[in-house]
């Protein structure tokens, strides 16, 4: 399982950037990262650039083997691109930094159909996000991990992509991380941070992407395995929200990243404990949700603020 955002047609455009995952090559298996286009009008123009990594994909239906292609879509029409395998565990086929553009509005997904993360840490799962506009897109970022499933006010750590939009893309980290990369060269180059619990901002000189993925149960914490979510920019925050946390799972938890000076309540109780990130201004709340009849539940603060939301079952995640 995974859980994804659905964006509302309004808010769709031409421009896109894909975050995936590795192409899985498991026991004969090819698991394949994805990305689906979805058309809303007739006569839609789709023209794909792959990204360095994102240039071996199954090919057919306009799409070349190369991952380039111009396919015509109709209302309701799904182009669904698969990676093709190139070779070694992880295989290096990685549909990430892919670039979509369509002369009318469309929807994006990205994902992949089974994978661990990392490749070695059980089991595997799927991964599913609606990708965001690069119109939406901005510079400023605050990442953080999730809470682990076994008790306490303790980060599972995740692995993390920054994606770039544009050529020559600067980065900077509040606090530092460590090994994180300065620069991005090319549009479509991505940098992934692994296993880092931190809670941190990364900041660009030029549009970025934010992926976010889960590790797999055995990495820790007796529940849970990969999903992905993609963090969203600090100026998208929104004062008010209405999550889902299904009862069916296990265990359900929400991130709050709000000013430090806030005020924010879940379902009319004020919410506490924030931990400062950085010199940001920001601070992380992780809180367990408690199951209630429907799992709908209501954040409310008297400044904008974020909200991640995910789940846990026995070797089964969400996370959006």
């Amino acid at each position: 399982n995974d859980a994804s955002l659905l964006l509302p047609v309004n808010t769709w455009t031409g421009n896109y950037i894909v975050a995936s995952y590795y192409h899985w090559p498991f026991q004969g298996y090819n698991l394949p990262g994805f990305y689906a286009v979805v058309a809303r009008q007739d006569n839609t123009k789709v023209t794909l650039l792959p990204s360095a990594t994102g240039g071996s994909v199954v090919a057919g239906g306009g799409v070349a083997a190369n991952g380039t292609g111009v396919v015509m879509l109709n209302e309701g029409d799904v182009l669904e691109v698969f990676t093709q395998p190139v070779g070694g565990v992880p295989d290096k086929s990685d549909l990430t930094g892919t670039i979509i553009q369509a002369d009318k509005p469309v929807e994006v997904f990205g994902g992949h159909k089974c994978t661990q993360v990392p490749v070695g840490t059980q089991a595997c799962d799927r991964l599913e996000e609606a990708m965001l506009p690069i119109e939406t897109l901005a510079k400023k970022y605050i990442v953080t991990p999730p809470l682990i499933p076994t008790g306490g006010n303790v980060p599972k750590a995740q692995m993390v992509r920054i994606i770039a939009t544009e050529d020559a893309t600067a980065l900077t980290y509040d606090p530092a991380v460590p090994g994180a990369p300065a620069m991005l060269a090319k549009a479509g180059d991505y940098a992934e941070i692994v296993k880092t619990a931190l809670d941190f901002e990364v900041q660009s000189d030029k549009k970025i992407l934010v992926s976010q993925y889960m590790q797999g149960q055995q990495a820790g914490g007796n529940s849970g395995d990969p999903a992905m979510t993609l963090a969203v920019a600090t100026e998208q925050f929104r004062k008010n929200y209405l999550i889902h946390a299904p009862i069916s799972y296990e265990t359900n938890y929400v991130n709050i990243i709000a000013p430090m000076d806030a005020v924010v309540t879940l379902d009319g109780a004020a919410v506490g404990g924030y931990k400062a990130i950085g010199a940001t201004g920001f601070g992380v709340a992780r809180i367990k949700i408690g199951n209630n009849v429907d799992g709908n539940h209501d954040l409310l603060g008297d400044k904008p603020f974020g909200v991640a939301v995910y789940g846990y079952g026995q070797y089964t995640s969400y996370w959006y």
